[in-house]
């Protein structure tokens, strides 16, 4: 018998992932469980195998507290797959509901060992830029350094995060 994975998609509105439970703190088409994911996910610990967070990081006010929150719901091996815009891209200044700017080095203060008691268990898999043209079309090593020290060069960075939960510190 095949186990069917647990899947959710955290502040989905009506665009939820298909096959995954939805979660969001307003009532719309698709939404499978109504909360605030700043107070608690209503799941059980290790019971989750993967996590969506789709343009929803930027508007929580304690990422610590969602992140641990994430770290105890998912089993060991479980991944979270995050899609935020750039920091230094048009998107993150534009929204007046957002509440913070995120880099992918956000993330590495979710990895163990954690500094400031961060109770998480994450490891940075794999990072992907969205780059904006013509941007895309060059090398690596010089979209990277465009990406570090020009502005909109990148619209977005999709981060995928699996859980190791042996090195949680």
């Amino acid at each position: 018998m095949t186990k069917v994975p647990v899947v959710l998609d955290l502040g989905c509105g009506s665009n939820k992932v298909d096959g995954a439970w939805g979660f969001d703190c307003r009532r719309t088409t698709g939404i499978d469980v109504l909360a605030d994911i700043e107070r608690g996910l209503p799941v059980k610990s290790n019971s989750v195998d993967v996590v969506w967070v789709r343009h929803v990081l930027e508007h929580v006010r304690d990422l610590i507290g969602l992140m641990e929150e994430l770290s105890r719901i998912c089993r060991p091996g479980g991944r979270v797959e995050v899609v935020v815009p750039y920091y230094t891209s048009r998107g993150a200044f534009r929204d007046p509901t957002h509440v913070r700017y995120i880099t992918e080095d956000t993330f590495q203060y979710f990895e163990p060992p954690t500094d400031y008691g961060i109770r998480t268990s994450f490891r940075i898999e794999r990072i992907v830029y969205d780059v904006r043209k013509p941007f895309r079309w060059l090398p690596a090593y010089l979209q990277k350094r465009c990406r570090r020290y020009l502005w909109n060069v990148v619209d977005n960075m999709s981060v995928t995060l699996r859980v190791d939960k042996d090195t949680a510190s």
